[in-house]
């Protein structure tokens, strides 16, 4: 089949059901064949050069759309995967690794790989001189680059060693962000280097060197880059040490005989690091989940563990209660700021030692281990390295509900805008596990107006976290699809949830139960009007139904938020103010008289009151608000009535 669709003459109506199929089947080969994005545009260009029947346009146009972004989604997921299972394999290659010359080639060549750079390179910190030096180089060119020596306090090199941050300019020379120096500069410019990146290479708070990639064009580094370049430093720092500690053990066993025995404990000591750092990284090269991770650190280091979140929830395995939350709070900070574990003594002779977290250069909690013993400088490293792979593993798991979290976005999408129905077994799949939808949903609005959708996800993530609801952000709103046999019961506690995260009501909508996806649209549209006209009435912060409102919100659709005080105040406003100044009951009393077809018997009776007493507020009214009798006036009135007592409705 062509690429392209042919196009149409301006003018001929086209067959819209032959020529739709045509494009159909076309955006599933492009699909099933993994075309690239530019063949996609390429159909879509096509498609608007069509003179299409009444309903197929807009038909055709969503379907490329999603499914660009069902292509763009798989690029992104493909290209994770790539860097997720070469950062595994770059810290098994690693492990295997003693030699130093060794592990630093490997470095810069992995990273160059990992973001497509054209040139990578390692900075040595040399602490005798007190400066850094260029040590290993992979796609150089010039000689003399390798000779560069930095001052602590200068260029990219200094702001990372000082930061112990990552750092990166798209445009080296014109960046004022860091002291240049003249020499470094020339060395750069006659590498043609512009844009560069530099990744700390730290253990134990201190800087041993640092990872440079450099790009021979204006190029930014995304968070995605940086983030996996600085777990691949995490761990080359980890293997550069263990390095040098082997070597360091083997240079001791040939110089010093004398001390055999603590050379022999020392080196049995680093190789069981080593075998711990090993089994982590099988752990994570086969994809263990962080239930297999915790079982694992509590084999080696013989004790309780577990790992808790940024609000010192439990997540995996078991936390001591030994502590109390402010001093966990408390330890987690230290351990961020040192950049080390930190151990809590017990009076019971236990200790409790945490290590923070990170994936890239954000926190995600800590890993928590209690034990009847302190822990010896090996095992501290196995719990630090441990913190390390915990916070890849969260990092993937983060990854993985972020595309989940897309795929619901783009199931409520679907189903708000009616163009397709996001619950036939094809499109279910696309779901996370556990969630199962059926006909008919009910659809629920909130509106937000002073925080974000993620805030409210947030806070409301375990009240709905049922296999029979989904919710997402749909045109500033957060949007609710649900199965929950009632409804309102389901609003209010949202409504709670809401009021106490953040300290105000929030102005819910329910819709109706909705039996097919044709019919969701009119239904959202409904609940739009619906939410206008709680604005109209002064009522936000209410849980409503849409059937409630829903005569008025089509009156006073697309009006302005005073429309209907001005229309109070012209059809009964002299009623309502008689009742606010004498304390008098004439709008309900009119009311009354109104819903039960102007029968003085019947509307005394709703009232409580004798029919004399009723007449005698009908006079009152009559003279206040002669016109309320007019049949030209009636319906107006009644209308305003309604609204007026649904005003005061809490």
């Amino acid at each position: 089949m062509s690429n392209q669709a042919g196009a149409v003459p301006v003018g001929h109506k086209t067959s819209g059901g032959a020529e739709a199929a045509h494009y159909y089947r076309r955006l599933l080969e492009l699909l099933g064949s993994n075309a690239p994005l530019s063949s996609f545009e390429q159909l879509a260009s096509g498609a608007k050069s069509v003179v299409w029947e009444e309903g197929y346009s807009e038909a055709i146009g969503d379907s490329i759309a999603t499914a660009i972004r069902l292509r763009e989604n798989f690029e992104l997921k493909r290209k994770r995967e790539v860097e997720l299972s070469a950062l595994y394999d770059t810290a098994r290659d690693l492990s295997a690794l003693r030699d130093t010359d060794q592990i630093l080639q490997a470095i810069v060549q992995r990273a160059r790989q990992l973001v497509g750079s054209d040139i990578a390179y390692l900075s040595a910190a040399d602490e005798e001189h007190g400066d850094f030096y260029v040590r290993t180089t992979e796609g150089v060119i010039s000689q003399d680059f390798g000779r560069i020596r930095v001052p602590r306090n200068i260029g990219v090199c200094g702001s990372v060693a000082r930061t112990r941050r990552p750092f990166y300019s798209s445009n080296y020379s014109a960046d004022r962000n860091f002291d240049h120096d003249t020499g470094i500069d020339r060395a750069i410019s006659g590498e043609g280097i512009i844009s560069i990146l530099g990744i700390p290479l730290e253990l134990e708070a201190y800087v041993m060197g640092v990872l440079f990639v450099g790009d021979r064009y204006v190029r930014s580094y995304t968070p995605q880059e940086r983030s996996v370049l600085s777990s691949l430093g995490t761990f080359a720092a980890l293997a550069i040490e263990n390095a040098r500690l082997l070597e360091e053990a083997q240079r001791a066993l040939f110089l010093a005989k004398d001390a055999n025995t603590a050379l022999r404990a020392k080196a049995d000591d680093i190789e069981q690091a080593a075998v711990a750092h090993e089994q982590l990284t099988e752990l994570i090269a086969r994809g263990g989940t962080l239930d297999d991770l915790v079982n694992r650190v509590s084999n080696l280091l013989k004790g309780q563990v577990g790992v808790i979140d940024e609000s010192r929830n439990v997540i995996s395995g078991e936390v001591s209660g030994s502590l109390t939350d402010e001093e966990l709070a408390r330890a987690v900070r230290e351990s961020d700021r040192l950049g080390r574990s930190v151990a809590l003594p017990a009076e019971d002779g236990s200790t409790t030692a945490v290590a923070a977290v990170m994936g890239g250069s954000t926190r995600w909690g800590a890993l928590v281990l209690t034990r009847s013993r302190p822990l010896s400088p090996s095992e501290t490293r196995t719990l630090e390295r441990s913190a390390i792979v915990t916070g890849i593993v969260l990092l993937s798991l983060d990854r993985i509900a972020q595309i989940a979290h897309r795929n619901v976005v783009d199931t409520v999408s679907a189903l708000l805008r009616g163009t397709s129905d996001p619950f036939s077994p094809e499109s279910a799949r696309r779901l996370p596990p556990g969630i199962s939808l059926t006909w008919p949903v009910t659809v629920m609005l909130v509106e937000l107006v002073t925080i974000t959708s993620a805030q409210a996800s947030s806070a409301l993530r375990s009240t709905l976290a049922g296999r029979d609801t989904i919710f997402a952000e749909f045109n500033g709103d957060l949007a609710i699809v649900t199965n929950a046999s009632e409804p309102e019961r389901l609003a209010r506690r949202i409504s709670e949830k809401l009021e106490e995260a953040f300290g105000q009501k929030f102005t819910i909508v329910i819709s109706g139960l909705i039996s097919a996806v044709d019919k969701v649209p009119a239904e959202y549209e409904a609940l739009g009007r619906c939410i206008g006209l709680i604005h109209g009435l002064e009522q936000r912060g209410r849980i409503a139904f849409e059937k409630s409102f829903s005569v008025y919100a089509l009156l006073f659709q697309n009006k302005g938020d005073d429309t209907i005080a001005s229309f109070l105040r012209t059809s009964v406003g002299a009623l309502i103010e008689q009742d606010e100044k004498r304390k008098s009951q004439l709008a309900i009393t009119l009311l009354a008289y109104l819903d039960t077809g102007r029968s003085v018997q019947k509307a005394a009776e709703m009232l409580g009151i004798h029919v004399n007493t009723m007449r005698q507020r009908l006079d009152a009214i009559a003279q206040i608000n002669p016109d309320w009798s007019d049949p030209s006036k009636s319906l107006e009135v009644h209308i305003a009535l309604r609204l007026h007592i649904l005003r005061q409705t809490t």
